[in-house]
């Protein structure tokens, strides 16, 4: 058969088939559905591609379940479809594999929602659990479980209301704000120093009281807690608020638009690659629990998101208008997440009564228990109201403080750097200066009010989270409004967070090696920007990476003695900043990448300020929405009346063209 006869006999049958479906419409008021898709079509913003002509599907078929042939612009066929009968001449299918579900400002039903929150925070949950481990640790208060439950639900409380502020009034995109493993690592390196080691409680109080045979365990216990743990939490507090200020005003005064003209992709690439230097060590220590659990879950997120990306699952729905029918809908690949943790959850709890996991508390299989952590249900109060100033005014501390600083600083690269992924994943412009300056300026204030509440750590962009979006295809800013404000409330409702917190580690382990497995492959995204046949930008990529491997091993190998300025507070704060290879790895790249020649086109500078450069914005043909997604609707419609508005930097009306003016 020639292959141009078929084309116009099928192009053909297809404006038949729309005529016959307007004459319908016109005649019947019970029209029949408009026809589905063929049976290997993906169920969102496909794509019927050859040379230079293309068929497009629209986002509307997952939603309808069905494809109608007013999005049929047109048909060119000349190849075969491997998946047809070889005889068979049938167009050739391109599945676009990054359409969106749902959008930005597109709001899913409520049915919807509530699963889609839940996944997400089954996601969050555990980086506070993480943070408040290590933050006990710091605090020498790692049997002082009552403690723990507090430092939880202070975590969960900030976590829920920076996220609430920072997709209604910050950033705009939806995001996860919470604490993560970089932003607290720094404070478990202060457990090297000597004088920030914590004590054996029976051994302190040798040294301080004498014999301590006479006293009971209650009495040692509280004493150490109000003689150690105490000042630990209150130094850590104030030196957290002082690191927080410090951070707002990087967005307040809008410093991070000066940033952006230094920092670029060369420069961000290897520093959140270099994130992986301590990613894979804790996501390791939660697989080693038990390594068939989580490849057993993990596998499960694999095959629903990606292997069964194509297929959509039949659903049978009944409505009043259509009595019972079936749609189809990518349920398996929505819910992936939290399809496989469910999955893996009860896999533990099977075979925990079955006598497989080892109950020897030195065992690793010992935390792949359901059973283990059953005592944190019981001693968790029904209800928590942490509330600042509750041990305390604030303290402060030189070495916790550096500490924080050196974290701040990595934050705001691991933000700026998360902006431009989550806007990647998305499908929308890269973000514009003001909603980066709006973003950082939220997360400061926050991790502010965090060190008057006392939760010990700050609050970022949490990456795992835009892998999941990347992962279910949903990037609804409704459903992390709706997070934080359900991360709020666990945080009242203490016994059933005590509940979820008894996630078995592997489970947790699972689910994060998908989620940044997923993150970490698109920062190579942002390959794309730059010239990649550039030998100096692969040299300054190359140099960045191996630079800040070697630094933080050659500060570590040679211990304290590895830098005497003679001060100790100066030691302790530059040892802080020569073992973090993402500051290492950062300095490298901004420092070659600002010095050796290059132009702004081929260190990809252009399109990475999409935000002042409009011409770059619009270079990206698959973009879902506009620019509008960063305003904030009420109050840019209030702003645009007065002149003033545009020369605040973390305005949505700011403008930076009009300051330089000025100026």
């Amino acid at each position: 058969m020639d292959a141009s006869n078929t084309s116009n006999s099928f192009t053909e049958n297809l404006v038949d088939q729309k005529d016959m479906d307007t004459n319908s419409n016109r005649n019947s008021s019970d029209s029949q559905p408009p026809t589905p898709p063929p049976p290997y079509v993906d169920g969102f913003n496909c794509k019927y591609e050859n040379n230079a002509t293309v068929i497009n599907v629209k986002e509307e078929t997952v939603k309808n379940g069905s494809a109608s042939t007013d999005s049929i612009l047109a048909l060119d066929n000349s190849e075969k479809d491997p998946m047809l009968n070889e005889e068979t001449d049938a167009p050739t299918l391109k599945v676009d594999r990054q359409g969106l579900i749902y959008k930005v400002s597109e709001n899913p039903p409520v049915h919807l929602l509530l699963f889609f929150c839940f996944q997400q925070c089954l996601l969050c949950l555990k980086s506070s659990i993480k943070s408040t481990m290590l933050v006990s640790e710091v605090m020498c208060a790692r049997n002082h479980g009552e403690f723990k439950s507090l430092i939880m639900s202070m975590s969960l409380l900030m976590s829920g209301m920076c996220t609430f502020l920072q997709n209604t009034v910050g950033f705009r995109l939806p995001v996860y704000q919470g604490p993560i493993a970089s932003y607290v690592l720094p404070l478990v390196v202060l457990l090297d120093v000597p004088q920030y080691a914590c004590p054996a409680i029976h051994t302190y109080y040798n040294q301080t009281l004498g014999n301590v045979s006479e006293v009971s365990e209650v009495v040692i216990k509280d004493l150490y807690f109000q003689q150690v743990i105490i000042p630990r939490f209150l130094q850590m507090s104030g030196a957290l608020i002082l690191a927080g200020f410090l951070h707002m005003c990087v967005g307040l005064t809008g410093t991070v638009g000066f940033l952006l003209r230094f920092i670029g992709p060369i420069t961000v690439i290897p520093t959140i690659l270099l994130i992986g230097i301590n990613v894979y060590t804790i996501t390791y220590k939660f697989c080693s629990t038990h390594w068939g659990v989580s490849l057993f879950t993990a596998g499960i997120v694999l095959i629903l998101s990606l292997y069964m990306d194509r297929w959509n699952m039949p659903i049978p729905l009944w409505t009043p208008k259509k009595k019972f029918h079936i749609i189809r809908f990518p349920l398996h690949q929505v819910f992936s997440m939290l399809i496989a943790a469910t999955v893996g959850w009860t896999t533990c709890v099977i075979l925990t009564n079955m006598g497989v996991f080892s109950d020897d508390p030195n065992s690793p299989e010992f935390f792949a228990r359901t059973d283990t952590r059953n005592d944190v249900i019981y001693k968790t109060p029904w209800f928590i109201f942490p509330y600042p100033g509750m041990y305390g005014t604030p303290g402060f501390d030189v070495g916790v403080f550096s500490a924080f600083l050196t974290a701040t600083i990595g934050s705001i690269l691991d933000s700026i750097a998360d902006y431009y992924a989550v806007a990647r994943v998305v499908r929308v412009p890269s973000p514009p200066v003001h909603a980066m300056n709006r973003g950082i300026l939220v997360e400061g204030f926050m991790s502010m009010m965090a060190g008057f509440w006392g939760a010990a750590h700050g609050t970022t962009t949490y990456a795992g989270n835009i892998g999941v979006i990347g992962l279910t295809k949903v990037a609804s800013r409704i459903i992390f409004q709706m997070l934080g404000i359900m991360l709020m409330v666990l945080a009242v409702f203490g016994k059933f967070t005590s509940v979820l917190i008894t996630i078995p580690y592997p489970v947790v382990g699972g689910l994060q090696v998908i989620g940044f497995g997923i993150f970490l492959g698109l920062v190579f995204g942002n390959l794309q920007y730059i010239d990649m046949n550039s030998t100096r930008n692969l040299a300054i990529i190359g140099l960045s990476i191996l630079w800040g491997l070697i630094i933080p091993y050659w500060s570590k190998l040679n211990g304290d003695d590895v830098i005497q300025t003679g001060s100790d507070h100066a030691d302790n704060f530059l040892k802080m900043l020569t073992r973090n290879p993402n500051f290492s790895g950062f300095l490298i790249a901004l420092i070659l990448d600002n010095t050796v020649p290059g132009t702004l086109k081929e260190r990809g500078m252009l399109i990475w300020q999409g935000g002042n450069d409009e011409e770059g914005a619009d270079q990206d043909e698959n973009l879902e929405e506009g620019r509008e997604v960063y305003d904030i609707p009420c109050l840019t419609r209030i702003l645009k009346k007065y002149r003033i508005s545009s020369y605040i930097p973390f305005l949505p009306t700011y403008n930076p063209n009009q300051t330089k003016k000025a100026n």
